[in-house]
């Protein structure tokens, strides 16, 4: 029996005590930026068109795309579940990626590019939808691959954009045919 009371006291205990959520780690504004930013060889022109088809390519809808400003942003999308509302009704869920990315020149011939990944859970109903609850996503995995691809579509286009060599079209002069007098 006390055996019994001394498990229960310490159970009682146990749930008593506060439960703490998981937190993610704040950054520092420069954390942030140094995990959000990297620099490319190329001008603004071929980076924007770059970053802009990377985007497509990894299943993103382009929202807005503005040359000048360097601003792009894009939402990908994802399925959604049917949920219920006792004062609204019924109505859809889901959790969207939602990319905002910025482009601007550094130097000549350099351009930097700036990526801001969140997740954000999109609730529509009759009235309406809109994105809720953003949950920045700071895994340095998804910025590392998101650079890389931005890098090789980089490449690709320089190399397109790069002028053929040019080939030498003269004419090598064909040996007159060796004439035989008797």
């Amino acid at each position: 029996m006390r055996k019994f009371l001394i498990l229960l006291a310490m159970s009682a205990v146990v749930m008593s005590a506060p439960v703490q959520a998981k937190k993610t780690p704040e950054l520092t504004g420069l954390e942030l930026q140094q995990l959000q930013s990297h620099e490319f060889e190329g001008d603004k022109e071929m980076v924007f068109a770059s970053v802009m088809s990377v985007l497509q390519d990894s299943g993103y809808r382009i929202q807005a795309a503005d040359k000048d400003t360097g601003l792009i942003t894009g939402i990908a999308s994802t399925k959604s579940k049917v949920t219920y509302n006792l004062f609204i009704g019924f109505g859809r869920s889901k959790k969207s990626p939602i990319v905002s990315a910025f482009i601007e020149n550094r130097a000549p011939g350099v351009s930097s590019v700036r990526l801001s990944f969140v997740m954000a859970k999109v609730k529509s109903s009759l009235y309406g939808s809109a994105p809720q609850d953003e949950e920045p996503i700071y895994d340095a995995s998804v910025y590392k691959d998101a650079f890389e691809k931005i890098d090789q579509a980089l490449f690709i286009r320089k190399g397109m954009a790069a002028p053929a060599p040019m080939t030498s079209t003269t004419a090598t002069p064909v040996a007159a045919p060796a004439s035989t007098t008797k």
